[in-house]
């Protein structure tokens, strides 16, 4: 693709992920575009091999605009009340009898906005687009909430324009059906960078730091939509957010691994949010 075809979208373009991995997944196709790819957590506390492992990773990084912040993971993964979570302004509220990890600190997952939001500032700085999660962590992920949060709420101060992948799951539908009305109208399909997401993928999985199927077929193209915090009138819809291609025994997987007292108090917490919500 020419500079002269390049969308509006590639100007200046920062590229905002929590989690090495979630850039290749989630923005593939903006990646060789992006004057910056900034990666947000290092540390699982409770997963030393794994942080091992992304320093191998990010050492041997493809592209030099890596930018890596190194935080500390709070543990927060599926500890909130999906298919209906509360919305906070610093992402998801985490319910305590619904952790997972053992280094579940949801202190740190409340408090470590305003850390994300400093480094950030100077991540950020000069560009005028950026591409990071979207309000509902497109399969669904507290982290990628929470780095939405942190980038939605630089995005007046700083000036930039943020742009959200169009990918959801339906353990977070409910949450982008709610949040579909900030969206503005999608790019155009963008084509996955195939050689570029086998070569990276082959480092996350030599390093033991891929977080996805190892089946998982990348779509042939993706788009990117402008988010508007104050709402749109005749902005995206439904079809315009494609559904993640999980693999096929990823249902029957999930229900064999569900701890069922857990899921019930889910289930519980999940209605009650939807009912109060209306």
């Amino acid at each position: 693709m020419t500079s002269a075809a390049m969308p509006d979208l590639f100007d200046r373009l920062a590229i905002v992920m929590a989690h090495p991995d979630d850039e290749v997944l989630w923005a593939c196709s903006a990646l060789r575009a992006a004057e910056r790819i900034v990666l947000v957590y290092g540390e699982l506390k409770c997963g030393p091999k794994l942080s091992e492992g992304r320093r191998a990773a990010m050492a041997v990084f493809p592209l030099p605009t890596l930018d890596w912040l190194e935080m500390t993971e709070s543990g927060s993964f599926d500890s909130a009340s999906w298919r209906n979570p509360k919305e906070t302004e610093y992402g998801l509220y985490l319910h305590r009898s619904l952790r997972v990890m053992y280094s579940f600190d949801p202190d740190r997952y409340r408090t470590q906005l305003a850390e994300l939001q400093a480094r950030l500032r100077v991540s950020l700085k000069g560009v005028r687009n950026v591409i990071a999660h979207g309000p509902w962590g497109e399969y669904g992920h507290e982290d990628h909430v929470q780095v939405f949060r942190a980038v939605a709420g630089l995005a007046p101060e700083m000036g930039f324009r943020l742009w959200v992948p169009g990918y959801y799951a339906p353990k977070s539908e409910q949450l982008m059906l709610r949040n579909l009305r900030y969206l503005g109208r999608p790019t155009a399909p963008l084509p996955i960078d195939r050689a570029l997401a086998e070569e990276i993928s082959r480092i996350y999985k030599r390093t033991d730091t891929w977080t996805w199927f190892d089946s998982y077929v990348w779509p042939e193209t993706e788009q990117f939509l402008p988010y508007h915090p104050e709402g749109v009138r005749a902005g995206a819809t439904v079809a315009d957010i494609q559904r993640i291609a999980l693999p096929a025994e990823y249902e029957t997987t999930r229900r064999a691994q569900l701890n069922w007292k857990r899921e019930l108090k889910r289930r519980f917490l999940s209605w009650k949010n939807r009912r109060a919500a209306g």
